[in-house]
């Protein structure tokens, strides 16, 4: 993805975009190679401009009907779009089937269809009619099972390129990508310092790593990674997304949206990212910005087959926001549109967020009907049960919330469930309890400093959460405590 970004910003293609495109104004198509109308198709596909990938595409077909490039074309868009059957047909009409763009597509047919292993059989089987560029080949390989995050068969491929061309530039990076895939976090942080060591204006690399140290939680470290990706390229879109994960992390919601923004404008199918745009603008409280985006990202799931399981949170992500709006009634519509494409065992999330609905509109009894449903249904009782808790006390019901969290701290036993004190501090600070409020915050920091710095940091700015109590103390008695 990152070389066809370059490519379609380079002079040359813009050219050949330009000439394309006047052309097409004027009421014709210009004469040219299969592979450049196949570049401007895959171009337009990338913007999800179908009907101008199509056109194009047919232009090639109709100028080169013997080309492979646009059936390779064709076929990819059916297989894209979940038609594999379509996608079967059209390789099989190809008349070079030798061609390493037929075998590429065979096997990623096969990976699609969840035969993986197969697919690196056939790859195998297929490998000694690719001698004269067996260095492409394996390599190529590798690379499609990266694409499709087969970890362990991409690291057996690249040990065939390791053994059969021990030198080849692109092992290093390779390597290092496998180990993230992989979850060896740390052995890729290794790997890619040397990497930039040895070349320190790999853009590439300072994504990589940037992406690592999000994975490790070193979100300061990663945002500099970024910013060096973002000085060799300005329009990065990788790095972009990196700043984007890692803000988001931080909550830091307005740098994460303007970095996601500018992201999903270079790459606007991009559906997870799209949802981690909204999750932010519902952290935000921005519900009616929030909205259309999900329309958009219904649309998307809907159209890609492989990504119609991402319809449930998405249908729960606009509940949550009609709700903040005050429209219960096309809430709990949109939960039971959710709950009818769920596989069963998902009924407890959904019982979740209808509870949470009711909340809001203050139907208590209707609510609590739908917690203790949630909780029968739930594998994990104790998470279910303090994010129930947190449904109380975000809707204004101090008293039961911290009834809860003490049932859960009870669940989970005195060291682990502490977790809780920073929240029983926040619902005792809302009660104007300040002498329960004052106890709690002065545990929160040891029992879990990151919810304390999220609960509170906004009451506190610029302020260590160790430091929290003393101003609290100073806050209602004019005086800090002594020491």
């Amino acid at each position: 993805m990152e070389n066809n970004n370059k490519y379609y910003q380079s002079r040359h293609f813009l050219r050949l975009l330009h000439r394309y495109e006047k052309s097409v104004s004027e009421g014709h198509v210009p004469y040219l190679e299969a592979d450049e109308l196949t570049d401007i198709a895959e171009y337009y596909m990338t913007g999800k401009q179908d009907a101008k990938a199509n056109q194009a595409i047919q232009a090639a077909i109709d100028m080169h009907p013997d080309s492979v490039d646009p059936q390779i074309f064709l076929a990819r868009q059916r297989m894209f779009y979940g038609q594999l059957d379509k996608a079967h047909a059209i390789v099989d009409a190809i008349t070079e089937q030798d061609d390493c763009e037929v075998i590429y597509i065979r096997a990623e047919l096969l990976i699609k269809e969840g035969h993986a292993d197969q697919a690196s059989d056939f790859l195998l089987e297929q490998m000694g009619k690719m001698q004269d560029n067996l260095d492409s080949y394996l390599y190529d390989a590798t690379s499609i099972f990266m694409d499709y995050d087969q970890w362990e068969l991409a690291s057996e491929w690249l040990e065939q390129l390791r053994d059969a061309f021990p030198t080849h530039p692109r092992l290093p990076i390779l390597e290092a990508e496998i180990h993230m895939g992989l979850d060896d976090y740390e052995t890729a942080l290794t790997m890619l310092k040397k990497i930039l060591d040895e070349e320190p204006y790999s853009s590439e690399a300072w994504n990589l790593l940037s992406e690592t140290y999000v994975a490790l939680e070193m979100y300061p470290e990663a945002l500099e990674a970024a910013d060096f990706s973002l000085a060799i390229n300005p329009q990065d879109s990788d790095a972009l997304l990196m700043k984007g994960n890692a803000y988001m992390h931080e909550d830091e919601m307005e740098k994460a949206i303007e970095h996601y923004t500018k992201y999903l404008e270079t790459q606007p199918d991009d559906l997870s990212v799209l949802i981690s745009l909204i999750i932010c603008y519902t952290n935000e409280e921005r519900y009616k910005e929030a909205l259309p985006l999900l329309d958009k990202a219904e649309q998307y799931a809907r159209k890609l087959p492989e990504r119609e399981a991402d319809l449930p949170q998405i249908y729960q992500l606009r509940a949550y926001a009609l709700s903040r709006i005050d429209k219960s009634a096309e809430a709990l519509a949109t939960i039971a549109k959710a709950r009818e494409i769920s596989d069963q065992s998902l009924a407890w999330k959904f019982d979740m967020s209808e509870g949470d609905i009711y909340l809001q509109i203050r139907d208590t009894k209707q609510a609590e009907q739908c917690f203790v449903a949630a909780l029968e249904k739930s594998p994990e009782q104790g998470e279910t049960l303090f994010n129930i808790a947190l449904s109380y006390s975000n809707a204004g019901y101090y008293d039961v919330a911290i009834d809860l969290l003490d049932d859960v701290w009870t669940i989970y036993g005195t060291q682990e469930g502490k977790f809780v004190v920073p929240y029983l501090a926040s619902c005792y600070l809302y009660k104007n309890d300040m002498a329960n409020f004052l106890d709690y915050l002065k545990l929160a920091p040891q029992c879990d400093r990151e919810a304390t710095l999220y609960l509170f940091r906004d009451r506190y700015p610029d302020i260590a959460p160790e430091e929290y109590y003393a101003y609290a103390y100073k806050e209602i008695y004019g005086v800090f405590p002594e020491k």
